[in-house]
């Protein structure tokens, strides 16, 4: 039985799924997120001594905007790579570029 690479089968999946269902995924994804960087950056924090404190949140702040816009800019690079350079309409090379994107983020390609 041939092995399919876990990308395949979820940009297959995907297809299949109501928005509804992608939003509501979405949103509790992104409260769990919101939730879990407030305890990391006051778990962060604390190892500080009190007069560093300000300066940390700051540094973490930058940071995380930083990594932020690095992100965006580099998934914006992958999905103009394929519209450039694959054949196809502009949706499918869209839709592949942004498959590969998610892919680089998630770590599936190398």
């Amino acid at each position: 039985m041939p092995r399919h690479q876990p990308s395949a089968y979820l940009s297959q999946t995907a297809r299949h799924l109501a928005n509804p269902f992608i939003a509501t995924a979405y949103v509790l994804y992104m409260a769990g997120m919101g939730t879990c960087m407030g305890s990391v950056m006051t778990s962060a924090l604390r190892t500080l001594a009190d007069n560093q404190q300000t300066e940390g949140n700051a540094i973490l702040n930058t940071l995380q905007q930083f990594a932020g816009a690095v992100g965006t800019s580099l998934s914006a690079v992958v999905v103009a790579q394929s519209q450039t350079h694959l054949a196809g309409s502009q949706a499918y090379t869209t839709a592949v570029g942004t498959q590969n994107a998610d892919g680089l983020c998630h770590g599936h390609l190398v």
